[in-house]
């Protein structure tokens, strides 16, 4: 063994013998670093097409829906757990009225109901073998009584014959027989009607008084619905016309309940315009309330009807809301600006419009610098940009971007800057 292992060996020489030879890379070999991993994205080119020039127009936001929820029935309103404001689901209560007497009327016509099944299902089973042995014991008790009857009366009628007998008994030993005879008629058709069943006319009527029954029952559950006011969609609440402990006459109006996951944008274009609009197109939006957003609209309907005095057509773009700490971005009434394709056809740069990256500040897209080997691939560097109009599924940017150039179209939404990408042409 050499020196320097013979050295090593103690435990106290072992750290200062790694340091005075440069660490621990006079033990271990290096490892290279890695080369960054490519993302996969989808591109597309910056073009220039001949496009209508964007012209700004005043519209207003209004909720996609708005519904005046109202009572069905009459009653006293017994909560109302709604405030001004408040987002409410899709059949979430927003009142109830009393409904105890409501309560005690069920509790009666469930228990009438069960009786009624009760009634029909005895019917429908038909006679228990201990009945049928019953009525057949009480048969065989009035046929033994009868002979007996039978047998007293021919005795008595011979002593009568022989004048030992009175007329009276022989009156009371026919009596006899003749109310034994028909108890035992009657036994036998009890008998008859046990080993038989119960009519199907009987089951029907069982069978129809138990439908009506669970008709009144449902009736009943109906109207125990209806004391409960729900909401008829996704909304915010922006009206509420009553108070608890207040009576509420049938169709009283409750809430006003918008819903704003999706607004409605009404822009008023002038005649000569209303030409160049069809539904379908996308339509950028500006709102002073959002102004550090970017949004796209879409052109829902063009209303056939101008407003006489300013002769300008309502058009109603549809448009995603946002929701900011519970709270839509957008709101009814609110001001909007519509740029709208239909001013002066000229060349414009454009970009599909899955190339922007939209949210809070500009918008702005993932720009790809090639790589000159391998082919295929390149690094990302994000562009702010300014739009204007839109057209089909394009956009018009305003940026130092050429045309020609390399846009990330699919896959943008999780890039950074300066990110290694391979990429390939949208088919």
């Amino acid at each position: 063994m050499n020196a320097f292992f013979r050295a090593a060996a103690s435990p106290a020489v072992v750290l200062p013998a790694i340091l005075a030879t440069g660490g621990m890379g006079a033990f271990f070999p290096s490892v290279a670093a890695e080369p960054p991993q490519t993302v996969p994205v989808v591109v597309a080119r910056v073009e220039q097409q001949e496009l209508a020039l964007g012209q700004s127009f005043v519209g207003t936001v209004y909720p996609a829906r708005v519904s005046d929820v109202g009572s069905a029935v009459d009653g006293r309103v017994a909560k109302l757990p709604i405030v001004e404001g408040q987002h409410v689901a899709a059949g979430q209560p927003i009142a109830e009225l009393l409904r105890g007497l409501l309560e005690i009327e069920k509790a009666g016509a469930v228990a009438e109901r069960d009786r009624r099944r009760h009634v029909l299902a005895e019917l429908e089973a038909g006679s228990r073998p201990e009945e049928i042995d019953q009525r057949r014991a009480a048969v065989q008790g009035l046929e033994a009584r009868m002979e007996y009857a039978r047998s007293r009366l021919e005795r008595l009628r011979r002593l009568a014959e022989r004048g030992t007998s009175t007329a009276d008994e022989l009156l009371d030993g026919e009596t006899e027989f003749r109310q034994v005879e028909a108890e035992l008629r009657s036994s036998q058709a009890a008998l008859d009607l046990a080993e038989a069943g119960p009519r199907e006319e009987q089951i029907a009527q069982a069978a129809a008084a138990v439908a009506a029954q669970e008709a009144e029952v449902e009736r009943i559950d109906d109207q125990l619905g209806k004391h409960t006011i729900r909401s008829p969609f996704e909304g915010w609440v922006v009206g509420r016309f009553t108070e608890e402990g207040q009576w509420l006459a049938r169709g009283g109006l409750v809430a006003r309940i918008a819903e704003l996951s999706r607004v409605e944008v009404e822009v008023q274009v002038p005649e000569i315009a209303i030409a160049s609009l069809a539904t379908g197109m996308d339509v950028r939006l500006e709102f002073d309330a959002a102004r550090d957003q970017t949004w796209i609209g879409r052109v829902e309907r063009v209303v056939p009807q101008a407003d006489l005095l300013s002769r300008s057509f309502p058009v109603k773009v549809i448009l995603e809301n946002r929701i900011s700490n519970g709270q839509p971005v957008l709101r009814g009434g609110m001001l909007a600006r519509a740029w709208l394709p239909v001013g002066k056809t000229g060349l414009a740069t454009v970009v599909p419009k899955d190339a922007l990256v939209l949210g809070a500040g500009d918008p702005l897209v993932f720009a790809v610098d090639p790589s000159p080997a391998p082919s295929g691939t390149g690094v990302v560097r994000p562009v702010r940009v300014s739009l204007g109009a839109t057209l089909g599924g394009s956009v018009e940017i305003m940026s130092p971007i050429e045309p020609g150039s390399l846009v990330v179209v699919r896959g943008n939404e999780r890039l950074r800057p300066g990110m290694s990408v391979s990429f390939s042409a949208v088919p």
